[in-house]
């Protein structure tokens, strides 16, 4: 007996049923392949990257607004007594300046190759320390915040110490002989710290300024930067002052 010309039907049953099942099947299979496919979307990558991350949560690099509205931006890093900061940094042109130290205990030698400081020791007299005072960036741009690094070296011949507190130190600049800003009216706490020097000992200290601190004997940030021009910045330990650094700020 010769077999029907549809070799897809096989079995007693008509052919519209196995057709059905096969028709089942094929929605199976194309099911389980779409959900495969939604699935292997969803756990790859379409999450956010740590950096775009961390632009959105406002923890990345990003525009500086007016600083008098306290945005942040500026080199370097503004802290507490002990903190420390380079040029680069974010910071924060509305938080109080404050003169931190940017060094390690005044001394180029390892704490196992330093000898203990003996007691009894003389204060060091002004001719005894060199005072010098660096600015970064300069030139710097209209409204931007510089850095000041404060650098205090021994000359003396053997051991002495020196007040290096935020009493004794202060930050003057100054624009055609006239004061601008001074840390002295920012700082209210005039703490006392007094280190020892061996010979050759040098420290560094640092100070953030913003350029909307631009009127004298107030520390508050203004609405106008200090205006484009050459500065003068000088710094004082005790009655010891350094020379005058200039630095300019261009528009």
């Amino acid at each position: 007996m010769q077999r029907p010309a549809n070799r897809w039907t096989v079995g007693p049953l008509p052919s519209s049923v196995y057709w059905r099942r096969r028709a089942m099947v094929a929605v199976v299979v194309v099911g389980a392949v779409l959900l495969v496919w939604i699935f292997a979307r969803n756990s790859g990558g379409d999450h956010p990257t740590t950096a775009t991350s961390a632009a959105a949560s406002g923890q990345g690099g990003g525009s500086t607004a007016n600083p008098a509205a306290g945005a942040t931006g500026g080199p370097g890093a503004t802290g507490g007594l002990g903190a420390t900061g380079g040029p680069g940094a974010s910071s924060d042109p509305s938080a109080t300046p404050q003169i931190v130290p940017a060094s390690p205990d005044p001394t180029g030698q390892p704490t196992a190759q330093r000898s203990a400081p003996p007691a009894n020791i003389p204060p060091c007299t002004d001719d005894q320390i060199a005072v010098t005072v660096t600015v970064v960036p300069s030139p710097g741009p209209l409204g931007g915040t510089f850095s000041f690094d404060i650098n205090i070296a021994s000359k003396a011949t053997d051991w002495c110490t020196r007040d290096l507190g935020s009493g004794a130190q202060e930050v003057q600049i100054l624009r055609a002989g006239a004061l601008l800003f001074s840390s002295d009216d920012c700082n209210t706490a005039k703490k006392t710290d007094v280190r020892a020097f061996a010979v050759g000992d040098a420290v560094t200290y640092r100070i953030q300024w913003s350029s909307y601190r631009a009127t004298p004997h107030v520390c508050a940030v203004g609405a106008t930067p200090a205006p484009e021009g050459t500065y003068q910045v000088v710094a004082r330990v005790g009655s010891k002052l350094s020379a005058a650094t200039d630095f300019a700020i261009k528009r």
